[in-house]
């Protein structure tokens, strides 16, 4: 897997009442994973006939990217501290005119996990809305970030499944 390692810096006010950092702030770091992800500069030759420094944002061309689904599961308690939590992010799939982000909330070295999630994204054309195909060199740069799906582990049974 190539995936990418990101210091994300808690803030105090990412706690809540409970003394953990709160589930929406932990969409935040994943968002900011996300960003710095499609931002960084791409290995020299991932995209033939790419200048050095292109991104993933460069290749879009002025479509834009957005989130179409998240899910998250939160495995351990994420207290404050003042060193960095760190976000792991790699690709798992891509379709048509989407791709699916995967996540690790956890320390640097990977000893703990404090949530695991996934992510549709969806590139879209800002005239229309509609979705916009990922082109081959879109699809080149993502294959340079890919590595297995996340496994959840607390998934509930898919809709209509009957209980036991």
């Amino acid at each position: 897997m190539s995936s990418l390692l990101i210091p994300i810096q808690m803030r105090f006010g990412d706690i809540d009442s409970y003394g953990h950092v709160n589930n929406v702030v932990v969409l935040q770091y994943l968002e900011d994973a996300r960003v710095r992800l499609l931002r960084r500069p791409l290995p020299e030759g991932a995209v033939a006939g790419a200048p050095a420094g292109t991104t993933f944002r460069d290749l879009a061309g002025g479509r834009r990217t957005v989130v179409g689904r998240q899910e998250v599961e939160y495995v351990d308690e994420l207290l404050y501290r003042p060193d960095p939590v760190f976000v792991q992010v790699w690709v798992s799939s891509v379709g048509g005119a989407s791709f699916v982000l995967d996540y690790r909330v956890q320390e640097e070295d990977g000893s703990k996990t404090y949530a695991v999630a996934q992510s549709v994204t969806v590139q879209t054309d800002p005239a229309t809305g509609r979705p916009a195909a990922l082109d081959d060199a879109q699809r080149r740069a993502l294959e340079h970030w890919s590595g297995a799906p996340t496994r959840f582990t607390r998934r509930p049974a898919a809709a209509g499944a009957q209980a036991r």
